[in-house]
């Protein structure tokens, strides 16, 4: 599996109706952290397939989403419960191999 892409249409759409854990990329394409984490995350879809959603959405200052999750800069990674509610933010890059992977496991977890 690999990171969908969204756009402000359809986020909450694929959010509410995803029925398990979603973890959502704010990112900027061409910035070296946002596409060292777009790495990593792939990464971490492959390793999460079928238990985890994992998605990608071009990082807008003035977008309502951004504002809704209080998203300032990019790379931001939100972990949302199988329920929508935000369980963590993660500002900046983390490479999936180390304390992220414990953070992303941790949401893929039967009770999560």
């Amino acid at each position: 599996m690999t990171l969908i892409s969204v756009d402000q249409s359809n986020f909450e759409e694929r959010v509410l109706s995803a029925n398990m854990p979603v973890v959502v990329l704010f990112c900027t394409k061409g910035k070296k952290s946002s596409d060292s984490m777009i790495a990593s995350l792939e990464k971490a879809a492959q390793a999460q397939a079928g238990k985890i959603l994992f998605l990608e959405k071009a990082f807008d200052p003035e977008g309502e989403v951004e504002r809704n999750y209080d998203v300032q800069s990019a790379p931001t990674t939100l972990m949302l419960d199988k329920s929508g509610d935000l369980v963590r933010t993660v500002v900046g890059f983390y490479n999936y191999a180390d304390l992220f992977k414990t953070w992303v496991d941790g949401l893929a977890a039967p009770d999560a």
